[in-house]
């Protein structure tokens, strides 16, 4: 089985790559679509058509079984599923994973990397629960920190973590999800100051994989 990880920078698709070698997968291959967040997020605003053309010509060059697509805010900017479809190759995304934890909640945040991101993972919430209320926010700053590799505490203290877990205690969510593949970086830190517990769906992706497609 030859998995190809594909994310928005080469930070996120490395830490896509890490994810599942630890978890016994090593016929992997690798493609950043962008070199900087910045950069990934003026890709992901772009048209349809440069982005189904870029993602195509990318697919198109190796031989793979399963597309892993680490980055939230990419997997809701493409149509992944209409190309790995027309081309027959799998698919694992995070919005698969959104689709079932919103059936679970009822009251939740979303924390993001930017609009796109988490227009996607709204979409993909109601579609699957109509009743889910949802929260957003995005901090494209704190993944461009992330990936400096800038210690978490300074981070807490930069972003205001014990500020921002004050007004998203004051919610009453059932969960805050991250909705960015950096964030699970700084996942500790911000669920000390939170009364509610932080979803990262990372885990269950890996299950998602492990289920559908081991078989190969």
């Amino acid at each position: 089985m030859k998995v190809l990880v594909m994310a928005g920078t080469p930070i996120d698709t490395r830490m896509g790559v890490e994810v599942l070698k630890n978890e016994g997968y090593f016929n992997i291959k690798e493609v950043a679509i962008s070199k900087d967040p910045l950069e990934q997020t003026i890709f992901q605003t772009s048209s349809s058509a440069n982005k189904e053309k870029i993602i195509r010509e990318y697919l198109i060059k190796d031989s793979i079984d399963i597309l892993f697509v680490y980055c939230n805010s990419l997997s809701s900017a493409v149509d992944f599923d209409k190309i790995t479809s027309e081309l027959g190759i799998k698919l694992v995304t995070p919005l698969h994973i959104y689709k079932n934890i919103a059936k679970n909640y009822k009251r939740i945040l979303v924390l993001s990397a930017n609009a796109q991101g988490l227009s996607g993972i709204e979409k993909v919430m109601l579609d699957s629960n109509k009743d889910i209320d949802i929260f957003g926010l995005t901090i494209l700053g704190l993944v461009e920190d992330i990936e400096k590799g800038l210690d978490k505490n300074y981070l807490s203290e930069k972003f205001k973590f014990k500020d921002l877990a004050n007004y998203i205690n004051s919610l009453g969510l059932d969960s805050v999800i991250l909705g960015c593949t950096h964030f699970p970086y700084i996942k500790d830190i911000l669920q000390e100051h939170l009364n509610v517990p932080i979803i990262d769906p990372t885990h269950n992706m890996l299950e998602y994989i492990e289920k559908e497609y081991r078989k190969y």
